[in-house]
């Protein structure tokens, strides 16, 4: 009996060395960027979103503590954590994992913040699904009850993810500042953006122009819902303007407008369809770009 009950023990202490985290070390989530929060507020203060940030490497050290068991069991439903046992590859299985855990600590904080919240609702039982155009989607269910499921949009790029839950469609990006970006820019920017982008964003470098105008078209094609998706050059960059302070550490919102055929006449050149304003900002070698399509029943009175 005395060794039956040293062995349980023994057993219990084990278990508790193996996965210490489940109470005393969760998940951490980074401060957003002061010029991003700055931005929200100017631009979308009136409005019901919530934004996530996550460090991969955080992840990545919980995940060499052979603690992904538990992430699995805390953040991911069922269904999620077979899709997570599929992805093989390091890089990416960590980038799903991430984009997941990003997205639900959002909701979380988007359902709480619109009315109490039953005590099943938990992040395991929420449960991301992929639409057939790739836009992922909350699955409504009991969970979320009579309300509306949420908007999201994940991103992930080099050592960070994002993620945003808003009333609205919407649409987020991360975007590493690469040499990559200069050598495919003709794929993404034409001459009259560039040429733009050069003379409103003169403190900044020719490499970060690219960065912030591929992350904010990337969250522009993310959060608008089209019958059909133009390509990156179908979507025009029109304007730039300054938030709040401008600069290197300041925000700029970027006007869009999609490139549509005219048809009134043959040759006739392009129309542009209505437009989209995106908050774009750098943040330590990276570009970020938050797109909220504004609802006027969703504005505040």
């Amino acid at each position: 009996m005395v060794w039956g009950f040293l062995a349980g023990t023994i057993g219990i202490a084990k278990n508790y060395f193996l996965y210490p985290m489940t109470v005393s070390h969760p998940i951490r989530f980074l401060t957003l960027p002061p010029s991003l929060v700055a931005g929200i507020g100017s631009v979308y203060a009136r409005f019901h979103l919530e934004v996530k940030l996550l460090e991969l490497a955080l992840l990545r050290e919980r995940v060499h503590q052979k603690e992904e068991e538990i992430l699995c069991r805390e953040w991911l439903h069922r269904e999620e954590q077979e899709k997570l046992s599929s992805l093989r590859h390091q890089k990416r299985h960590i980038e799903w994992l991430s984009g997941r855990i990003c997205v639900k600590e959002a909701l979380l904080a988007f359902l709480k913040s619109a009315g109490p919240l039953s005590a099943d609702v938990s992040a395991s039982r929420l449960q991301i699904v992929t639409a057939p155009s790739g836009r992922p989607l909350l699955r409504q269910g009991a969970v979320v009850g009579k309300m509306a499921a949420p908007h999201i949009s994940i991103s992930h790029s080099g050592e960070y993810a994002m993620a945003v839950a808003a009333a609205v469609p919407c649409g987020i990006d991360i975007q590493e500042n690469r040499d990559s970006l200069g050598r495919v820019k003709e794929r993404f920017c034409d001459a009259a953006e560039e040429k733009m982008m050069t003379r409103s964003l003169a403190v900044l470098a020719p490499s970060e122009h690219l960065t912030l105008l591929w992350a904010a078209k990337e969250a522009v094609k993310k959060g608008v819902i089209l019958e059909r998706m133009p390509g990156f050059l179908e979507l025009r960059l029109h304007r730039i303007e300054s938030v709040l302070a401008p600069g290197r550490q300041g925000c700029f919102l970027f006007t869009f407008a999609f490139l549509v055929d005219n048809p009134g006449k043959a040759g006739a050149p392009p129309a542009s369809s209505p437009q989209f304003q995106a908050l774009v900002c750098l943040h330590r070698g990276y570009g970020i770009c938050l797109l909220y399509t504004s609802d006027a029943a969703d504005e505040e009175d």
